[in-house]
């Protein structure tokens, strides 16, 4: 059984519902008593936040994206409100002073309590003048902003009307203060300008223009050159609402910011220590293709160093060098302070010597790790996980992790009558190197990243008490390395395992009979074969168009992941070439798969503002099993449902197609725990996620989804894939709320399905169904999902 990230799923149906709606009517008298208002004092009244009018002169676009970012200026910001009340505030109040820093009583104040915002904390006129400065930073010259306050049951709101004039937009750029200081980057300057005629005159992107400029010239050579004596005159009275920019150095700028440098020496400390300053003591001096590698304790082969070193001795200096050398030193995950000095050389004015400080982690680290084990088919219980970490095994800053594990878990389920168990033990042994290591050549054309070269060998033991025990032992040999921050490759030539069932049960063994795909699936068998993936994730974006991009001005992103895993095809051939006469070829003594693989997993994420976010997601995947196979392994089929899948339905517990297990006579109470498995999956889902108050955001989901068959499976109706897979979508929605720890996220939604596939086709819309005062109705479809971190 594959582990994933700890979701946990249960059927919720204990929550006394009535028809009458008491509860409802119970909820909002308590929220209404929320409103904190007794606590005010005479005179006092709540600060309800703003609203920004604008009047403009003529028609201007971009109104809305004006008053977001003007929102963001607007101080103080308003409590939380929910319902009217304000429940953090009556949180505050009742809480009192605690007598103690810890304590029930100080929860209450500094976790669910917030601080009340009154009128007199907001400063109407002062904030007028800030948004009148921003929004004529923005272009809009000779706007105008004032203030009034409306008061209205103890709440009071600031309104803030904007004249708007219309914006003045940008005619000439002029760069050649540059080109006439003899700068040898002016080219580069104009090639990469933020700055576009026609475009609205924004301070915003003259200020992120100043940067670009100061970056083009560090990565020239100019080490001092500092964007804070680039001064950027604007002349707006050429007419016509246009202006021109033009880029000039202060009167008082210093000769040596205009002045390029290179490296002379680059001085590397491998076991620096930064308590005793360990350059102090002597040490031996070894010259390694110009770098002057110091160290006594021969921790590291010096080449190990030097070949991830960007910033290279008589070279010109390279502010993206002196980046990617920190980064790729830290890449080798055996550093725990790594730093860059530069200073200038004593003998040449114009030339710096680069001092790189590396302080090692310890060698050697054991962890043992005690946690709640969840799995996505409900599967629950203690764990425990030993790890052992050698991170310089062979003196090349590779790392070596041995790690044992083991469980003992049950499945909490209402489908599930008997108890259910399983004790599962597994060890690993993995070799990571920060290189590329193959019997070929293989260059790594990126200057910021390192590849990475990994060696795992495994093996799983699975008791399933009451039905069977399972082995499996995995060894696989690949490569995962970054083409650029949002691009990645996972590619793993060599992917073996081996899965072997025995001690099965009487119960089991019936099943199986009963069942022959089944059987087929959990078969003894070997998989040989190997894996891709390619993974763009646009929200890890670093380059230099999104690094001076405008707030708000990028609100859409893409995470894509496409995989092909293949097996059994080398060694099939292998076979052929034997001219083997068996109708399944077999390797000692057990059958090898033979397949092919195809998912891919597509996100869009649109931030509709501050505080809100559309995330949506599209998977496929479908396999094939042919020559050696007649179905696909079992631990490589599709699943649907669960509470990072279909969450209005149990785990895996979906499909294939119509297939209805819950009619299926050969199964009983006690065998509906097999996953329900398919050759093909489709998925789609929708999240509409909103802050809430403080660190407790909501969301409002819809999921649809369901797997199928390649092949026909008489002992499952309705299981094939078929033109009219479209009828055959399960549909499911729901809500939920999310804690936001800062290193995790807790998440619990709660969902119901509005489409069942197994039902008749007229019968399949549950809409009429639906009846959340029904006990029966919420037992049968009412489903929490718990888990760590967002579905998608």
């Amino acid at each position: 059984m594959q582990k994933q990230i700890r979701p946990y799923q249960i059927n919720f149906s204990a929550i006394p519902f009535r028809r009458n709606g008491i509860q409802l009517l119970l909820l909002l008298f308590l929220l209404s008593g929320c409103t904190a208002t007794r606590f005010l004092k005479e005179n006092e009244s709540f600060y309800a936040g703003t609203k920004i009018k604008i009047q403009s002169q003529g028609r201007i676009s971009g109104q809305k994206n004006l008053v977001n970012k003007l929102d963001e200026y607007i101080l103080p910001k308003p409590n939380k409100t929910v319902l009217g009340s304000r429940p953090g505030v009556w949180f505050y109040f009742i809480a009192g002073t605690p007598k103690k820093k810890k304590g029930l009583g100080n929860f209450i104040k500094t976790k669910l309590g917030s601080p009340p915002v009154f009128l007199s904390h907001a400063t109407p006129q002062k904030t007028a003048k800030t948004l009148e400065a921003e929004v004529n930073n923005d272009g809009y010259f000779r706007s105008t902003v004032s203030s009034e306050i409306k008061t209205k049951r103890k709440k009071s709101t600031v309104v803030y009307t904007i004249n708007l004039e219309r914006p003045y937009r940008l005619q000439n750029i002029d760069y050649t203060s540059i080109d006439s200081s003899n700068l040898n980057f002016y080219g580069a300057v104009v090639r990469g300008s933020l700055l576009k005629e026609n475009q609205r005159y924004q301070l915003e992107r003259l200020r992120k223009d100043q940067a670009r400029v100061e970056e083009v010239a560090k990565n020239n050579g100019y080490y001092y050159f500092d964007d804070r004596y680039l001064l950027f005159d604007a002349d707006s009275s050429i007419g016509k609402r246009n202006v021109d920019v033009k880029l000039h150095f202060e009167w008082n700028t210093p000769a040596h910011m205009m002045r390029a440098y290179r490296v002379r020496n680059v001085n590397i400390f491998p076991n620096y220590n930064l308590v005793t300053d360990s350059t102090a003591t002597s040490y031996d001096t070894i010259k390694i293709e110009g770098f002057n590698y110091i160290d006594n304790a021969k921790t590291f082969r010096p080449n190990i160093i030097t070949d991830v070193i960007n910033v290279t001795p008589d070279s010109l200096y390279k502010r993206i060098h002196h980046e990617y050398t920190l980064s790729r030193l830290m890449s080798l995950k055996t550093f725990k302070f790594v730093n860059i000095k530069f200073t200038e050389n004593h003998t040449d004015s114009a030339s710096l010597d680069a001092n790189i400080y590396l302080t090692p982690l310890l060698k050697k680290s054991v962890r043992m790790q005690v946690e709640g084990v969840s799995k996505s088919n409900n599967f629950v219980g203690p764990g425990i996980e030993l790890t052992f970490t050698n991170r310089n095994l062979f003196r090349g800053a590779e790392m070596l992790q041995l790690k044992l594990n083991g469980a003992y878990e049950w499945q909490i389920s209402r489908q599930q009558s008997g108890a259910l168990n399983s004790v599962e033990l597994g060890t690993s042994i993995g070799l990571y190197l920060p290189r590329f290591v193959a019997p070929i050549r293989i260059r790594n054309r990126s200057t910021k990243y390192l590849p990475q070269t990994q060696i795992k060998v495994g093996s799983n033991f699975q008791q399933r008490l009451q039905y069977f025990r399972l082995t499996s032992f995995n060894a696989s040999y690949g490569y995962t390395w970054r083409e650029t921050t949002y691009k990645m490759h996972e590619l793993l030539p060599i992917d073996i395992s081996f899965v072997k069932s025995s001690k099965t049960s009487a119960e089991f063994d019936a099943l199986l009979a009963q069942n022959p795909t089944l059987a087929n699936s959990f078969q003894n068998q070997f998989i040989i074969g190997s894996r891709y993936s390619f993974i763009l994730n646009t929200q890890l974006r670093d380059d230099i168009v999104t690094k001076y991009e405008l707030k708000d001005s990028r609100r859409s992103d893409f995470y894509f992941n496409g995989t092909v895993d293949l097996s059994g095809n080398i060694i099939n051939s292998i076979q052929r070439l034997k001219k083997s006469n068996e109708e399944q070829h077999e390797i000692l003594g057990s059958p090898y798969s033979q397949y092919v693989i195809l998912s891919t997993d597509l996100r869009y994420y649109y931030r509709t503002n501050k505080k809100s976010k559309l995330a949506t997601r599209f998977f496929l995947g479908t396999g094939f099993a042919y020559g050696n196979s007649e179905n696909l392994p079992y631990i490589k089929q599709f699943a649907s449902g669960g509470a990072n899948s279909l969450r209005a339905f149990p785990a895996r517990s979906v499909g294939p197609g119509t297939y209805n297990v819950r009619t299926d006579t050969t199964m009983t109470s006690t065998t509906y725990f097999i996953d329900q498995r398919g050759d093909i999956k489709l998925e789609a889902s929708i999240e509409y996620r909103f802050d809430i108050f403080k660190s407790l955001k909501g969301a409002i989901f819809a999921d649809a989804g369901n797997i199928w068959l390649v092949k026909e499976d008489t002992s499952r109706t309705g299981s094939k894939f078929t033109k009219n897979f479209m009828s055959e979508i399960a549909i499911g929605t729901g809500v939920g709320i999310r804690y936001d720890f800062n290193f995790f996220i807790l998440r619990l939604d709660v969902a119901f399905p509005i489409r069942k596939p197994y039902l008749p086709p007229n019968d399949r819309w549950v809409f009429n169904q639906i009846d959340f005062g029904s006990k029966d109705w919420r037992k049968q479809n009412l489903i929490f999902n718990i888990a760590i971190g967002y579905p998608f």
